[in-house]
């Protein structure tokens, strides 16, 4: 298919409607409510959307190629397809809404001519028009639109040389008889709108890049300058009263009627061809992009690339508006709509040029002042017009991403939120760096390393407890290497300056453990937990995990506590307590999981916290216990061991000031038990997790033995020194 240029493809369409129904049957009326300077006024306030968002559009057009869609393609490109698809439904509605108004304004402007004929037949013979024209493909309805712009340009040299009696003196500010100021601003404001017209051919441009940007900035400052002069002439040649009891006073007063009824009907037929050409390709675009219910169907093109399936149905919309509603009706709607898409597509300029990402260097540079301006004045124009509406119209954009969120949807493009994500997390970052850490702040961020990813599923669960709903996970592998440190270096400078052997690639047991590591962390980033996997190579899973803690700890938002598990091999407790002492060093929270070979967690409903008097643990303790009873939702006993009746009653009042302190649950059973510690364990009330705090001299031996004796599976833990339970 044929591309179209510059004039053709964006300048032709783009002025035509914006030269159309509203300038012929409407501007004389908002002129004769608002006087001239009022009329002026609106002109340049509604000017300024459209030029803040035409360069937003210039911006994006000279920074990636602009396939079919138009302003829905800028968006979902841009922000991704749930909020393309989200603002892509109200941009289709807006752009139907317009095909309908601009036949409204040529069945009133055929009544003016010929008032015995029937509206509805009128409206509905024109829509049978411009949707052959339209189904015979763009080129031919862009061609048709040279006519019609000749004879728009002879009915404004009609009415430029109209002989109607001067008026004695100019109404600078009216009275708003007919409506209030955002009234007549709501009913005006489509007339600028035509650079919808424009993006909405994006895809049938030779050169979108360069057309987009020439062509509707072009229309803008060329139309500008004909509403004023227009406003001008109206306010020099008519009575106010006149301007607002006549619609059709730009025919009434030129110099040749015919003349400028000839440019009212080409213009709002013009118009409506432009909206039955741009909607079809918006609505084909989303059905290609599958955001919308039957998008097989919309998507269908004909043998000549048009979308005819698309094209038949908005004109079935087109037909409905203009059973519903009539000019004055229809036109407050088509402003909301289209400040709900403007808004949105400035929005997406600010947020590139504000994240500041590489990819984001269009040809066509605007200060980020721009699309800023458009889009508060956009959202704020949509409350000043109605407010109970604008409200409505973003609470269902709102829904209408969510939902698109939820569906998951895929494009094969990137878009800009994982850049905008990433700016605010760096904003987040830098400002935390300038404040101290507190532990009101305290949530656990849990560094786990792990041997064998295939041996850790029950563990996974657990920590899972533990974390949800905010917390982090790390978690991380370490595959043993016997290959030096000075051969990777030496293997890496071989490769670098092509001496030698390359490097060798990553194992495949390095692929394997990764791949290991994150079906482990899948079920908890399907509950959107905060979940990390790597896997590093080192001489030694010692060396690994204490290299990785160094790393980690220097990181925004570092882990606060190591996960360990403890192994039923005790050959293995040395090392268990070599990684207790890495994490001491690196000043880290401690929480070593001791697992029941056949009871494991039970029914993961009680809780046993044992606790001495002033113990040095109980802060990191009592939060664990915190976030696993938050999400157990079951008992939680506090255990003390005395030696003598005479300090159970000091034991019991400790207790009751730590529950009160820590704000637990009122079901919080205060135990004391009396006795030898180790000879008192098996007395204890049988519990799902028994927690302990890890003492200076707690050894490994020492962690069996009390496993062991309460017979369930244990958490041992050891604070760090910045958690506290009580703030």
């Amino acid at each position: 298919m044929k591309k179209l240029g510059t004039f053709a493809g964006v300048f032709t369409p783009t002025i035509l409607t914006i030269l159309g129904v509203i300038m012929y049957l409407r501007l004389g009326w908002v002129v004769g409510n608002a006087g001239l300077g009022g009329a002026l006024i609106i002109i340049l306030l509604a000017k300024m959307i459209t030029l803040t968002t035409g360069l937003s559009i210039a911006a994006i057009a000279t920074n990636t190629r602009v396939g079919a869609g138009g302003s829905y393609a800028l968006i979902s490109r841009s922000l991704g397809l749930e909020a393309g698809s989200a603002v892509g439904i109200p941009l289709y509605l807006s752009q139907t809404l317009g095909g309908a108004m601009y036949i409204s304004g040529f069945t009133e402007a055929w009544m003016a001519l010929f008032p015995t004929h029937d509206p509805l037949v009128i409206g509905v013979s024109v829509l049978l028009i411009v949707l052959g024209v339209s189904l015979l493909g763009a080129q031919f309805a862009m061609r048709t639109q040279y006519l019609i712009m000749f004879v728009i340009a002879a009915s404004l040299v009609s009415f430029f040389a109209a002989s109607s009696e001067v008026t004695p003196q100019i109404q600078i500010w009216g009275d708003f008889s007919q409506a209030p100021f955002w009234v007549v601003f709501a009913i005006f404001f489509p007339a600028v709108t035509g650079i919808e017209a424009g993006a909405a051919m994006s895809g049938d441009l030779k050169d979108s890049k360069k057309s987009l940007p020439v062509g509707m900035l072009s229309a803008i400052a060329v139309s500008f300058v004909i509403y004023v002069v227009v406003a001008y002439y109206l306010a020099r040649l008519a009575q106010p009263e006149a301007l607002v009891a006549n619609t059709n006073i730009m025919m009434d007063i030129s110099r040749w009627r015919l003349v400028v009824a000839a440019g009212v009907l080409g213009a709002t037929l013009s118009s409506a061809l432009g909206s039955v050409v741009g909607a079809p390709r918006t609505l084909m675009t989303m059905g290609s992009d599958k955001v919308i219910p039957f998008f097989r169907f919309f998507a269908k093109r004909s043998k000549a690339g048009e979308p005819v399936y698309s094209v038949i149905f908005t004109a079935l919309a087109i037909l409905v508006s203009l059973l519903l509603g009539d000019l004055n009706t229809i036109a407050p709607l088509l402003t909301m709509f289209f400040l709900i898409t403007y808004a949105t597509i400035n929005l997406a300029v600010a947020l590139q040029l504000g994240i500041g990402i590489p990819s984001f260097r269009p040809r066509f540079k605007v200060h980020i002042s721009i699309p800023i301006i458009g889009f508060i004045w956009a959202v704020v124009v949509m409350f000043l017009v109605n407010p109970v509406f604008a409200a409505v119209a973003w609470l269902l954009i709102i829904a209408a991403y969510l939902v698109q969120v939820k569906r998951g949807l895929q494009a094969p493009w990137g878009d800009i939120r994982a850049g905008m994500f990433i700016a605010m997390a760096e904003w987040s970052a830098k400002q935390s760096q300038k404040l101290r850490s507190h532990p009101k702040t305290w949530k656990p961020n849990i560094m786990v390393p792990v041997e064998n990813p295939l041996s850790w599923d029950h563990r996974l669960a657990f920590l899972r407890d533990i974390i949800f709903p905010s917390g982090t996970l790390r978690l991380f592998s370490v595959k043993i290497t016997e290959e030096s440190f000075n051969s990777i270096i030496r293997s890496a400078s071989n490769r670098l300056f092509g001496r030698g052997p390359e490097i060798q690639e990553p194992s495949p047991e390095h692929d394997m453990k990764e791949e290991q590591l994150e079906i482990l962390a899948a079920p908890l980033k399907d509950e959107d937990i905060l979940v990390s996997t790597s896997v590093i190579e080192c001489r030694h899973f010692l060396e690994g995990i204490s290299i990785t803690a160094q790393v980690m700890r220097s990181t925004h938002f570092p882990p606060n506590i190591m996960f360990l598990s403890m192994s039923h091999d005790r050959a293995k407790d040395e090392r268990l307590e070599d990684m207790i002492a890495i994490a001491v060093r690196e000043k880290m929270g401690i929480a070593v999981y001791s697992k029941h070979p056949q009871l494991d967690l039970g029914e993961q409903e009680t809780l046993n916290v044992w606790l001495r008097r002033s113990s040095p643990n109980k802060d990191l303790a009592i939060l664990m216990t915190i976030q696993l009873n938050r999400n157990w939702n079951g008992k939680l006993r506090f255990v003390t061991v005395v030696a003598n009746q005479n300090e159970a009653a000091k034991a019991r009042a400790a207790q009751t000031r730590l529950i009160d302190r820590a704000r637990l649950p009122l079901s919080t059973e205060s135990i004391i038990l009396v006795g030898d510690f180790t000879a008192v364990l098996p007395d204890a009330p049988r519990a799902d997790l028994n927690i302990f705090g890890i003492s200076n001299e707690l050894d490994g031996d020492t962690m069996h033995n009390l496993a062991a004796a309460v017979n369930t599976s244990c958490l041992f833990v050891k604070d760090s020194g910045v958690e506290s339970m009580v703030v």
